[in-house]
């Protein structure tokens, strides 16, 4: 009675989530960089940064927003096995479509020749460019986990994470990149018609506004405003993520709302009453013997 209580359950609940994704997919974006990050297969790095690395080991929430460190591969171990290159056509995608909203704004209304726009604020927009993709094949990956998995502040602390309601992923793919300052189109062109200031005068006003809003310094290279770093911004895990040594499904990050709804049906209501499966951990000879992403 109870399996079949707890079956019921599910399919109410799948019942309810396809509607809601149906409308999750007609209403429009708010997010047109992670869109199009999701595209190649890529999750966002909110907020972008140089922390996350392939190779390593990570704790990701369920809501795949929120990545913890378990692990760092060492460097000695991935510097012969990681492969760089530049992506033009992921490149011309993100400066078309991957602009996204920097939370910089700038008051130039005193820089219009008409005074009935005094109090203009424009916000400064940014496109990713200069993208370099790391990637690590996954059979070098796999030998990488299992040397991370042979130390026990790593093995332990994997397998803690593993019931905690999220995933533990090793990272394959990262997405670096540059990111360029740009006032909207529509500002752009006010100002250069009615502007009492010249383009350099603007673009000093940019740059300024940039780095005071924020924690990015801003270089100015052939009259184009560029981050001064380049930094993360999209990760790619490992097809196919660690999963709990009794686990019937196989644990894949979602990519969408529908992905994380089905996955908590299925982690949370249809596995917890199949039948259990044996638990390897416990006749495993060493942390070498501990399965791995499945």
């Amino acid at each position: 009675m109870r399996k079949m209580t707890m079956l019921a359950i599910a399919a109410t609940v799948m019942t309810v989530a396809v509607p809601a994704m149906a409308y999750y997919l007609t209403s429009p974006s708010e997010d047109p960089l992670g869109d199009t990050l999701r595209q190649y297969g890529f999750v966002p790095i909110n907020p972008p940064s140089n922390l996350m690395n392939v190779g390593s080991l990570y704790y990701v929430d369920s809501e795949v927003k929120d990545f913890k460190a378990i692990c760092h591969a060492d460097k000695a171990d991935i510097e012969d096995s990681v492969v760089s290159s530049r992506s033009w056509e992921m490149q011309e995608s993100l400066e078309r479509k991957g602009r996204f909203a920097t939370g910089v704004k700038v008051d130039v209304g005193w820089l219009l020749n008409d005074s009935v726009d005094k109090n203009y604020v424009v916000r400064v927009h940014s496109s990713l460019t200069d993208i370099v993709l790391e990637e690590i094949p996954l059979g070098p990956n796999w030998s990488i986990f299992a040397k991370l998995m042979e130390k026990p502040e790593c093995s332990q602390v994997a397998m803690r994470y593993i019931h905690a309601g999220g995933y533990v992923c090793q990272g394959q793919k990262i997405l670096q990149a540059t990111a360029e300052f740009k006032l909207d189109r529509d500002a752009q062109n006010k100002l250069a018609a009615n502007a009492k200031a010249t383009a350099d005068n603007i673009k000093d006003i940019v740059k300024l506004a940039v780095e005071s809003q924020s924690d990015q310094t801003v270089v100015d290279k052939e009259g184009r405003l560029f981050a001064g770093t380049a930094l993360k911004y999209g990760v790619s895990m490992n097809p196919i993520c660690l999963a709990p040594p009794t686990g019937r499904f196989q644990r894949v990050l979602p990519h969408t709302a529908l992905g994380r709804v089905t996955n908590f049906v299925l982690f949370n209501i249809v596995e917890p009453i199949l039948p259990a499966k044996p638990d390897r951990l416990e006749v495993a000879q060493g942390a070498h013997d501990v399965e791995g992403p499945k």
